[in-house]
């Protein structure tokens, strides 16, 4: 079976990046929905949260393969509608206070862009309606890696679209 799906890999496969590692898969389309979202398909494992690049787009993988299936592993990633910006400072010590304390400002140094699906809506687990978020809220679904979480933290803010500055109230 394998042997089967290597040869599809040989003759249609196409390299993508997979967490900046190259692979070799196939992509196919499901069924339209009012995202933007493909099927892949590889002899390796791809994991839910990994960050998928075909050319030059972002996409996350939002289901699991623990096993494969006909010789392949198969998962379905959606395309990262957004890239929020998160603003990296480093704190420089400009003086002491009249007590001797030491007196800090923070200089931005550069910026660091998350590559995000970020909608105002969320699917319930038994029905495809849709549950919408109170205004002004948002969910934003990224990659879980040891940046995201250092970054993403309860009560921290970070700002949408150059507009919006939003709070973290729930992960």
């Amino acid at each position: 079976m394998i042997n089967a799906f290597q040869e599809i890999l040989d003759t249609a496969g196409q390299t993508v990046l997979i967490n900046d590692k190259e692979r070799v898969i196939v992509v196919t389309n499901p069924p339209l929905n009012e995202y933007e979202e493909r099927n892949i398909h590889s002899l390796e494992n791809v994991s839910q949260g990994d960050l998928v690049k075909i050319d030059n787009e972002k996409y996350l993988v939002i289901t699991e393969s623990i096993t494969q299936r006909g010789g392949k592993y198969k998962v379905r990633i959606r395309h990262c509608n957004h890239d929020i910006e998160i603003k990296n400072y480093k704190k420089e010590l400009i003086g002491h206070s009249e007590f001797g304390e030491p007196i800090y400002e923070e200089i931005y140094v550069d910026s660091t862009y998350i590559p995000s699906i970020i909608d105002n809506k969320s699917f319930s687990i038994d029905s495809s309606a849709a549950i919408r978020v109170p205004e002004n809220q948002i969910i934003s679904i990224l990659q879980d890696n040891t940046y995201n979480r250092e970054k993403f933290q309860l009560n921290n803010t970070f700002t949408f679209e150059e507009v919006y500055v939003y709070g973290i109230i729930k992960m």
